[in-house]
């Protein structure tokens, strides 16, 4: 069984991402699940190992769009990449986790409520 190496736990979830190659063009992706130190973008468009960049995320749930800097750490050939944020203390990042939080309670609430309904 593999080890677990993340620090952070992570969410799930499918909001569209931009971030720029080297040569400045920009490329979209989708972001399939996000943590305090990071995230992984679905793209088949990656990047380098050890590449840094700059995203943007379309973070609706929060009707904002919030941009995050980060260092390319793992990827997978056309499939996606892994990046781990530079600052890991980014008020945004924590303010989306914790509104992701919020809307899986209230989910979990209602299917409850409605199981109780029967």
């Amino acid at each position: 069984m593999k080890k677990e190496k993340r620090r952070s736990s992570r969410k799930l979830l499918r909001i569209e991402a931009r971030y720029q190659d080297p040569d400045s063009r920009v490329l979209k992706g989708v972001l399939r699940n996000i943590s305090l130190s990071g995230l992984y973008i679905e793209t088949k468009n990656t990047l380098s190992a050890g590449t840094r960049l700059h995203m943007s995320l379309d973070a609706t749930d929060l009707g904002k769009v919030i941009d995050v800097a980060g260092t390319v750490v793992r990827v997978d050939e056309r499939a996606g990449m892994a990046v781990e944020f530079d600052d890991k203390s980014n008020r945004e990042i924590r303010l989306l986790l914790s509104t992701l939080r919020k809307l899986d309670q209230a989910s979990m609430l209602a299917l409850i409520r409605s199981g109780l309904g029967d």
